[in-house]
């Protein structure tokens, strides 16, 4: 296992089911945490057994909240040297014509704008001692459905984004990669093979073999695969990284055509 006692993680979306194992898994590793969330980040602290633990409830589409969050994790700790943005929203549904502007504005807001003001504010933090971004991204920004227009415009801009860190901070030793998961067990999926077997008038149990069937290797990922993955791109080992993007989709994307 990775060692981060020495290191200061914030994670936003901690409450979430990909922010939890990502908690647990830094936490465990030896790392001090900041967690937040716009439910209570304190929840999270449960899975986090001895781990040191700064907590707070914060919008991060708010620039005002996320620079006091920031700023209250460098008061507690003395540091921020790695960040994990895995807030985000899938429930944004639409076409060009059908999609709200109302709903548009949020999608980009929670998943895009989020990730670049937790880094706006917290790299001032991050530059005496170099660290790590990462983004928890999604295959959806890197292939478009239908009928997920905005979310998809998102995640590409989260990668972008992603790039554009790793080139511009890369003089301070700061790092920046993102993740792409496909569909990843946690309770949102749960609920979402529930509601879509409700749709088409199949059991949870045989939606969900639909849905696992699309993936070559006929399973979802679990989170704590990709905590595995993330304690690797955020550590030293991975220090010569910067500006991937690192999928994790049991070979969904391996049979989309070439572009």
């Amino acid at each position: 296992m990775e060692d981060y006692s020495d290191k200061v993680v914030v994670i936003t979306g901690s409450a979430g089911g990909i922010g939890s194992a990502l908690s647990e898994a830094f936490a465990q590793a030896g790392a001090r945490l900041g967690l937040c969330d716009l439910r209570d980040a304190a929840a999270t602290v449960e899975c986090c057994g001895s781990a040191e633990v700064y907590t707070r409830v914060v919008d991060v589409g708010v620039e005002e909240q996320v620079a006091g969050f920031c700023q209250g994790v460098q008061e507690t700790f003395g540091a921020i040297d790695i960040l994990v943005n895995t807030v985000g929203i899938v429930d944004c549904p639409g076409d060009v014509e059908g999609l709200s502007t109302a709903l548009w504005e949020r999608a980009l807001k929670v998943n895009l704008t989020a990730a670049f003001l937790m880094a706006k504010y917290a790299v001032p933090h991050m530059k005496a001692r170099g660290g790590a971004i990462l983004n928890i991204a999604s295959v959806s920004g890197l292939a478009n459905q239908e009928q997920a227009m905005v979310y998809s415009v998102s995640k590409a801009g989260l990668l972008s984004l992603t790039r554009s860190e790793a080139i511009d901070l890369a003089r301070y030793k700061i790092r920046a990669n993102a993740i792409s998961p496909g569909s990843v067990d946690t309770p949102l999926l749960h609920e979402a093979v529930k509601e879509a077997g409700e749709l088409y008038g199949r059991s949870s149990e045989d939606q969900w073999q639909v849905w696992e069937e699309q993936y070559p290797t006929r399973r979802f990922t679990q989170p704590a695969e990709l905590a595995e993955l993330a304690l690797f791109l955020c550590s030293e080992r991975a220090g010569n990284i910067t500006g991937a993007n690192f999928t994790i989709d049991g070979g969904l994307t391996a049979l989309l055509p070439e572009r």
